[in-house]
């Protein structure tokens, strides 16, 4: 081969060779914002079917701060929603990553433009759309939007996620940001939990028992009395994170557990899937959360049916163990955060044997790896395979209710989780209205939600994924529009409406100005309709008509015309 060539291809292979290392060297990231890097929330916070997947960064209170792009790439996916991320922008890096931008007030430039063109398209404010790469280029620390409050958010703040671009999986931003963001303090332990497996506490086979650790000396911890036991057992613990310079309170990144100096159990929350994230209701006591006030204490068990991927770093079998020794078996549980700042709690399991006999559950069993149905004459409901985390006796009542179309069903209890749909059919037992004026109610703990299905031969049937109370209701009433302080309207330069349906909800609106659309923001949390007079085509000294018109689940509509002049 001759010299030239061989230069050629070394210098083609030190080329690929330096390309890839470049690849796999690990990005950098500017902030988001341009203030000082305070948290509201940390990633992996244990929410309602969810781990969080992202860094929530105060934002003082206030919305309209400027966001900045994380590094360079394009704007490859907008969404706008009245819930979830409310305004929210995902830009995919040359690096491999995706940054995602969430609750945003509005939009600026290019991408703002780009955004309102599409919804005028459309006519629809709600857009979820992908984009080519040449389409909205973005450079490193970009102006890009502004912070604010939409869709299902809470109060203002950015919510700020790192995605793997190529399977959208979220992992933990906080070790780009450790160096703009302090923490010299450790987790805070809140519930130590002892939970029974074909055992006895203190002589009783309750399903657990719980005590409260009390500090002995800086991070150090100790429950003041012993737990007593006999038989398989698994623990679990309450604890929440903090911060320096802020008082809210945070997930626990890691969590490990000993036995008689024994590693048993190992969990890092710095990575998820969206696919898995509802498999939370498995990794915590999902009773504890539902009778006690969204109280969430992580457990050590592995139930057979969870099969998150992501946060269990190491488990002795299933995280359970045996107590069947008259000893004291000494406990350990080690909490601790990015920055090294950790807790311990010790407590003592006693041994002591005890004679019990096993009660046989009622109800029907339910095998969680098989399709599993149960029906009666006004029932039917089926459950598939991986929506239970375990075995389950399935137990039903029903009774009759006034003002209701059908009996009022109860599945179980709501205090058993269900990780995939189901299908829900409930007859009606009083079919005396036109077929799409009913809908399904879940009632829990009193607070009523609506569960919209469809009209099937006298059965109404819905997907449904949570177990409780469950009838058949309808909707008569027509939603609500209401202008709001028109005559303020010039003045204020905002145009607001409120709408609302105490039935099956809103469904559908729309907005017109002289008959032709016009786009209105809606923020579903304060049933709010609006848009800036300077967005509107309006004419100085002509009067104008604005004409809401919207319809709720039911097919129940209500119009309301509305002059405006400015």
């Amino acid at each position: 081969m001759p010299v030239m060539k061989k230069v050629v291809l070394v210098s083609l292979l030190m080329a690929t060779i330096i390309l890839a290392r470049a690849q796999q060297a690990q990005p950098t990231f500017v902030a988001p914002l341009g203030i000082d890097l305070l948290l509201s929330a940390n990633f992996g916070e244990l929410r309602a079917n969810h781990f969080h997947s992202g860094l929530d960064f105060k934002t003082r209170g206030s919305i309209g701060y400027k966001v900045y792009a994380a590094d360079e790439g394009y704007v490859s996916r907008i969404a706008v929603s009245p819930w979830g991320y409310g305004k929210a922008l995902y830009i995919d890096h040359p690096s491999g990553y995706t940054t995602v931008y969430a609750h945003l007030d509005d939009f600026v430039g290019a991408i703002a433009d780009t955004i309102q063109r599409m919804q005028y398209e459309r006519e629809s404010y709600a857009i979820d759309t992908l984009l080519s790469p040449g389409m909205l280029p973005v450079t490193r620390g970009m102006y890009i939007a502004k912070s604010g409050n939409s869709g299902s958010s809470g109060g203002p703040h950015l919510h700020f996620e790192i995605r793997h671009t190529e399977s959208e999986s979220p992992i933990d931003p906080l070790p780009w940001y450790r160096h703009l963001i302090k923490d010299g303090v450790a987790p805070e332990p809140r519930l130590v939990a002892l939970y029974l497996h074909d055992a006895v506490v203190d002589g009783v086979p309750v399903p657990k028992k719980v005590l409260q650790p009390e500090r002995v000396s800086g991070n150090s911890y100790k429950t003041s009395t012993d737990f007593e036991a006999w038989g398989r057992v698994s623990l679990g613990i309450k604890a929440y994170d903090r911060m320096s310079n802020t008082n809210n309170i945070y997930g626990v990144r890691q969590v490990s557990c000993w036995v008689d100096d024994t590693l048993i159990y190992h969990s890092v929350i710095d990575s998820i899937t969206f696919a898995e994230t509802r498999y939370i209701n498995s990794f915590i006591d999902y009773k504890e959360l539902r009778s006690n006030k969204g109280s969430t204490i992580m457990r050590t068990a592995l139930l057979p049916g969870n099969k998150l991927s992501t946060i269990y770093d190491f488990m002795s079998g299933d995280g359970t163990f045996i107590v069947d020794e008259e000893r004291a078996y000494r406990c350990k549980i080690e909490l601790s955060d990015l920055y090294g700042n950790k807790s311990t709690v010790k407590f003592v399991v006693n041994g002591k044997p005890t004679d019990y006999a096993a009660q046989e559950p009622a109800g029907v069993c339910f095998d969680y790896r098989h399709d599993n149905e149960y029906a009666t004459d006004e029932m039917n409901v089926h459950i598939p395979a991986g929506a239970l985390y375990e075995d389950l006796y399935f137990e039903h009542s029903s009774k009759v209710i006034e003002q209701g179309y059908s009996s009022q069903h109860t599945l179980h209890t709501a205090q058993v989780p269900l990780h995939a749909w189901c299908e829900l059919a409930i007859k009606i037992t009083c079919d005396t209205l036109p077929d799409e004026k009913y809908y399904m109610e879940h009632n829990y703990n009193g607070k009523k939600s609506q569960v919209i299905g469809r009209y099937d031969a006298g059965w109404y049937v819905a997907r449904v994924r949570n177990l409780g109370r469950y009838s058949v209701v309808a909707d008569l009433t027509a939603p609500e529009v209401v202008a709001l302080k028109p005559e303020t309207w010039a003045t204020n330069g905002k145009v607001d409406f409120k709408i609302s349906d105490k039935g099956s909800g809103v469904n559908t609106y729309r907005v017109e100005l002289d008959g032709a659309f016009c786009l209105f923001e809606y923020d579903a949390k304060r049933s709010r309709l609006s848009c800036k007079i300077a967005d509107m085509p309006l004419a100085k000294g002509k009067t104008h008509k604005l004409t809401v018109t919207v319809t709720d689940h039911c097919g129940n509509s209500t119009k309301k015309e509305q002059t405006i002049k400015i």
